[in-house]
């Protein structure tokens, strides 16, 4: 298993990659939560219920294309 790099002990590449994976991963929940917790609200939702979700990333200079699938639960009330 791999230590954690330490910042300073990092390439620009590698920066660059990670700044881009937390963005991606802190706006998405943001977005995600704000929208769910507003479709529940409005009763288009249920509390306690799942949402298939599918997720794509492309980079077209790269030919790459990857696709993750999962569930996400809904909150139940007071989480």
């Amino acid at each position: 298993m791999r230590d954690k790099k330490d910042m300073s002990e990092m390439t620009d590449s590698e920066i660059s990659f990670r700044k881009f994976l937390k963005n991606l991963g802190v706006t998405t929940h943001k977005e995600l939560e704000n929208l769910i917790n507003k479709k529940i609200e409005d009763g288009e939702l249920s509390e306690n219920s799942s949402l298939n979700i599918t997720a794509q990333i492309k980079i077209e200079e790269l030919g790459f294309n990857h696709t993750i699938t999962s569930t996400l639960l809904l909150p139940k009330k007071n989480d």
